[in-house]
């Protein structure tokens, strides 16, 4: 509203939106002796609508108390929201726009505890999530140029009505901007406030000193001592000494105060100590990282077996089949990764390990897929499972799948280029046709899930609506069986060993499993169990 004969019209509509959401009428009006107010077009619509006016009596706020006390908690609302997010006036309308609708959403005593928009709509609130600070830096998602950032900062100012989304001001652009998809860092704007405090309270810590020194002492003079010279020097003396104090104290105050503040000592990690000793496995592992350098290498015996032992687990799974790439198509590449694993701590035993990674890199969204996912249970997880474990003396197993990707049935028709090495005589040119998931593809890990989800859920068991990598199944002695999902690595808790064992059968008749006993370590969390009255769980 910019003028005051908008009233009339503004009240208009907002009588039609109360009465349209409410089902009820207007009754009595109560308002001050504005004139906006009691203009005669303003009067004539109460009177046809059958609205009962009150006015106050002139200079006596009180009467209309409850108008005149929002009205003043709205303002010191405003006035503190904009002095900490450091904005000035020209955003009061915006700040009194989310100072209401905070209102609106917190108890209040008049209303035996309810907030406002439960007594109006009946319905307690729980959009509490979304608030944030007025004025935080916040970057909504954009999308322009490829070059171009995939978000922009700007200050979080409220919500726009009827628009599920964050209103924002961009200060780049100068005007407001409406998003969902927005990430908040309220943090930053708290120690900004904290790190400002503290620098104030040292301005005021040193002005305070500075106070101090040029206070000049007050010296009692009895009347009955006359002036001599002696008294007029040693008052000379001493003003003397109260005019270099301020020049030399206050420097020493200041010099102080910065040494006292302490800084964060910089340690360098252990491992870097001995700085050869720390580099001397990186130079001794020697992996390869393309097909030529590992045939060419010393250890070329080694790569050349994992290669082919990776080439009889794709085949005998049916990944591919060899086709001429149609018309319109585009095949993408392949890669071999290579990897030393260690099976004990010495060097002794390694395991050479060799996997065929498709391009996943050039498929586009849409096209070679639709949707991604990976299969991750959550850490707060497997602590609960590791308290379960030492708390109720379960056993812990853990198991890893072969291949897991590649137990994925595809739904789009992706064909790749032959891996280098293995290409068929006379059919160097035709393409692989891809039937089953592969390490490197975008939907490997969801198709693979897929695929698991669908085995658990057959062998009864339930999965957590809170963890979607978490399954579990009560068994008939009302003890339950838990499996954790991590990608390929599994961890299965029971009481009994024999619910394990047939768990475990299970699985092994489904897909291609490597048992690896009890669990010693997981995501790089190693773990030692202790038995004696009772048994833990260390890590």
């Amino acid at each position: 509203m910019k003028r005051k004969d908008e009233v009339l019209k503004i009240f208009l509509k907002w009588k039609k939106m109360i009465e349209t959401q409410s089902g009820r009428k207007i009754k009595t009006l109560r308002s001050d002796n504005g004139g906006e107010y009691k203009s005669d077009p303003f009067l004539k619509v109460c009177q046809d609508e059958g609205i009962v006016r009150h006015f106050t009596v002139r200079e006596t706020p009180q009467q209309n108390g409850v108008a005149e006390r929002m009205n003043r908690t709205l303002l010191e609302k405003v006035r503190c929201m904009l002095s900490n997010a450091g904005l000035g006036k020209a955003f009061w309308a915006e700040a009194i726009t989310y100072a209401s609708h905070l209102i609106n959403r917190l108890p209040a005593a008049a209303n035996e505890g309810k907030t406002p928009m439960e007594v109006w709509s009946g319905k307690p609130c729980t959009d509490y999530k979304y608030l944030h600070i007025f004025g935080c830096p916040a970057y909504y998602h954009v999308r322009e140029s490829k070059l171009d950032p995939r978000a922009k900062k700007a200050l979080f100012m409220g919500f726009s009505t009827g628009v599920k989304g964050y209103r924002l001001w961009c200060p780049d652009e100068k005007k407001i901007v409406v998003s969902r998809d927005v990430t908040f860092d309220e943090a930053a704007m708290v120690n900004q406030n904290k790190h400002e405090g503290e620098i104030e309270a040292t301005k005021t810590m040193s002005s305070s000193k500075q106070v101090e020194l040029l206070k000049t002492p007050v010296v009692p003079v009895r009347s009955d001592i006359t002036d001599t010279s002696p008294t007029v020097d040693s008052d000379e003396e001493d003003e003397d000494d109260e005019e270099e104090a301020p020049t030399q104290e206050p420097p020493q105050q200041q010099d102080s105060i910065a040494i006292r503040r302490s800084r964060r000592e910089i340690r360098k990690p252990v491992r870097f100590t001995d700085i050869v000793a720390y580099a001397l496995p990186v130079i001794e592992d020697d992996i390869p990282s393309a097909y030529k350098e590992a045939v060419r290498s010393s250890e070329s015996v080694e790569w050349k077996k994992s290669m082919d032992e990776e080439m009889k687990s794709l085949h005998k799974n049916e990944t591919w089949e060899l086709v001429q790439l149609p018309k319109g198509k585009k095949a993408i590449g392949c890669k071999w990764v290579y990897a030393k694993k260690m099976e004990s701590l010495g060097k002794d035993n390694v395991r050479f390990k060799a996997r065929l990674v498709a391009k996943g890199y050039a498929q586009k969204e849409g096209i070679d897929y639709n949707e991604v996912f990976s299969p991750v249970v959550k850490h707060s997880s497997i602590r609960i499972l590791l308290a379960l474990v030492a708390q109720f003396d379960l056993e812990l197993a853990q198991l890893d799948v072969k291949t897991a990707f590649l137990h994925g049935d595809l739904e789009e028709e992706i064909y790749m280029s032959q891996p280098e090495g293995f290409k068929v005589a006379g059919k160097e040119n035709w393409v692989c046709k891809l039937q089953k998931s592969l390490y490197g593809l975008k939907q490997s890990p969801r198709q693979w899930y897929k695929r698991f989800d669908r085995f658990m859920i057959g062998q009864k068991y339930t999965r957590s609506h809170y963890d979607h990598c978490v399954y579990f199944r009560k068994l008939q002695d009302g003890t339950f069986i838990y499996l954790l999902l991590y990608v390929d690595d599994m961890l299965i808790a029971c009481k009994s060993k024999v619910e394990i064992e047939r768990l475990k059968t299970q699985l092994s008749n489904e897909f291609e499993m490597k048992d690896l006993g009890e669990a010693r370590k997981i995501l790089g969390m190693e773990m030692k169990r202790r038995y004696s009255s009772s048994k833990d769980c260390d890590r």
